[in-house]
């Protein structure tokens, strides 16, 4: 008789608990994106120009001024670097991913150069 009711009540309990699993995973609300924080796109926007503005100079240069060259190549990279920290904190999802992947091979290429051309 005890051996029915342990055998009965593992059933019983191997039945209702992944049952139970399975309701709670469906009535749970789906997760959302957190909600961008206040400023974002004013800051994410006025990085992005600071960035561009900066690539434009450094093009301008020409290879005649090695100095010039060396200082407005390492303000680029402090710029790329404070794009990378806006973009981390103010994007989400794959845009963010795939933004910041982009921006740490800029930063370590940008790095590189200045190791190489700068002393």
């Amino acid at each position: 008789m005890l051996k029915r009711f342990v055998l009965a009540f593992f059933t019983f309990a191997g039945l209702i608990i992944p049952t139970a699993f399975v309701l709670a995973l469906l009535a749970a609300p789906a997760a959302r994106p957190e909600p961008a924080q206040p400023g974002c796109d004013r800051t994410l926007a006025n990085t992005s120009a600071g960035v561009a503005a900066l690539q434009a100079r450094l093009k301008a240069l020409g290879p005649s001024n090695a100095s010039e060259m060396c200082n407005v190549t390492r303000l680029y990279f402090l710029e790329l670097v404070k794009a990378r920290a806006v973009a981390a904190l103010c994007k989400n999802g794959s845009e963010r991913e795939r933004d910041l992947g982009r921006l740490d091979a800029d930063v370590e290429h940008t790095n590189n150069t200045i190791a190489a051309r700068c002393s």
